[in-house]
């Protein structure tokens, strides 16, 4: 029986060994993608749930926003897509009847986060100054075309009151885009962020989009916020310690990426790379293994940081 599977062991290796071996590592890692994204069994379809008197989520697949009912009407965060929008709004026509949505937020400019929002017929759009010019950049493609246009530019820190619940916006500098903001709600005891900070999971290809160190230095400054629920844009949601666990993956992958960086330099074989490599990886499969995506996505994860570290992003 040993035999056998030592016979078998070896014939796939000596067909392996005819093949384009390169080419097999790099589909192996295309492919590795597919377990990233959820399947209907977890995270697919959509729901909306109650966090407070005031406030609910509402997920699409992956995708979670927040919505915020006021004296004014609604507030929502994100329409993600014309799909999404189209079945939030149905939504809220069951949660208030005949309440509009009186605004819509854009976290950042990135498509899938701003598109469709037409579908939820906001009276008030309202994004950072410098969204326009992204969206224009663009061209004339389908998503660009379908991302409402904004009624109202904002930049920098933001207070703003609508029916009775205040809104405070934290632009983030340059982390993930320069129009980045995050969204405090003080009298819920909430935060939410957009792309910024999941729960027990790592962004995919490494973190699209992406400044370490500006991410960091916002961790840091949200963490001094006095919240109890945090909703994060992406997969399940959670309490301020799932928040602080996050933001310390963050300044771990970081720290790590550094000091690799200076006690080897940069790698010129293959020994050296892997030595790199492994200074980042064990100790991260140790303290993270069980993160979502962590077996799919560390590759990209330390790859980014490691050019991150060398470059100065």
């Amino acid at each position: 029986m040993h035999g056998a599977r030592f016979v078998t062991v070896v014939f796939g290796l000596v067909l392996l060994s005819a093949c384009n071996l390169r080419e097999y590592a790099v589909m192996k890692a295309v492919n590795e993608q597919a377990n990233y994204v959820p399947d209907e069994a977890h995270y697919g379809g959509w729901d909306i749930q109650k966090l407070s008197d005031r406030v609910h989520t509402f997920r699409w697949g992956w995708y979670r926003n927040i919505v915020v009912r006021t004296d004014e009407g609604f507030v929502v965060i994100d329409p993600f897509n014309r799909a999404a929008a189209t079945t939030l709004k149905s939504e809220l026509a069951k949660i208030a009847p005949g309440q509009p949505v009186h605004t819509l937020f854009y976290s950042h400019y990135h498509l899938d986060h701003t598109v469709g929002g037409g579908a939820l017929a906001p009276q008030r759009v309202v994004a950072h100054a410098r969204c326009p010019s992204y969206w224009a950049d663009l061209g004339d493609t389908r998503d660009a075309k379908d991302v409402l246009p904004p009624t109202e530019l904002i930049d920098g820190d933001q207070e703003i009151t609508i029916g009775g619940v205040e809104f405070r916006l934290l632009y983030l500098g340059r982390t993930h885009t320069d129009t980045l903001y995050a969204y405090y709600l003080p009298q819920e005891k909430l935060l939410f962020t957009a792309d910024l900070a999941l729960i027990r999971a790592v962004f995919p290809l490494g973190g699209p989009d992406m400044y370490t160190p500006g991410i960091v230095k916002q961790l840091d400054r949200l963490a001094q916020l006095d919240f109890d629920t945090y909703v994060p844009s992406h997969f399940g949601y959670g309490k301020k310690r799932d928040f602080l666990e996050s933001a310390e993956f963050h300044r771990t992958v970081h720290r790590l990426s550094i000091e690799t960086l200076e006690k080897y330099g940069l790698p010129k074989t293959g020994e050296e790379y892997e030595r790199g490599f492994r200074a980042m990886y064990d100790p991260l499969k140790a303290k993270y293994g069980e993160y979502h995506g962590f077996d799919e996505e560390i590759l990209f994860v330390i790859g980014r940081a490691f050019s991150g570290a060398l470059l100065g992003y």
